[in-house]
């Protein structure tokens, strides 16, 4: 993963930085499972689309359910997975992020920029491997935020928003979505 671009992506943050910071601040002040607001601001900046209004439902009651609970990942995406058939590794890691900023999201994104590859849907050992592979996304993060060029890009975001109140994970976050 290259830093290098970090002063060109850093403008484009601004956007989906402040959709960020109303899902933060809101997250604790209103039932995230009937909130309509809510769930389409979250819908928007999380891309969560073309889903059946089942899936909102239970995704959203989960939501309310954990948000002030500790919750791992693996327990989000099983419940997801008991209550729609589906296992939705970067929903689930979307919603822990939202409960916990101190955890990473998955997307294709952040895999394709780490090097890494979803399991293929088929796959026997799809939860399990989900499960080693978002640990992996973990690692890195953990890895790569005491490295000096991390430290480097954190204080220029710092820099470009000083007051944004998000975690310096979130911050790399926010430069990894930005490169595609």
């Amino acid at each position: 993963m290259q830093f290098s671009k970090v002063e060109s992506i850093l403008p484009k943050i601004k956007p989906k930085l402040v959709q960020y910071q109303y899902i933060m601040r809101a997250l604790h002040s209103v039932n995230t499972a009937t909130d309509l607001d809510f769930q389409h601001r979250y819908n928007g900046f999380y891309r969560v689309q073309r889903r059946k209004p089942e899936f909102y439902a239970v995704y959203y009651g989960l939501l309310e359910k954990y948000k002030n609970q500790t919750v791992s990942f693996s327990d989000i995406l099983q419940e997801i997975y008991n209550n729609t058939g589906r296992m939705e590794a970067s929903f689930s890691s979307k919603m822990l992020s939202v409960i916990d900023p101190h955890y990473p999201v998955w997307d294709k994104y952040v895999l394709e920029n780490l090097g890494m590859k979803a399991p293929y849907t088929y796959d026997k050992n799809r939860m399990k491997k989900i499960l080693h592979i978002y640990q992996e996304i973990i690692d890195w993060y953990d890895y790569f935020l005491k490295t000096d060029e991390a430290i480097s890009v954190i204080e220029k975001f710092d820099r470009y928003y000083p007051d944004s109140g998000i975690t310096s994970l979130k911050k790399i976050d926010f430069i990894i979505w930005q490169t595609r």
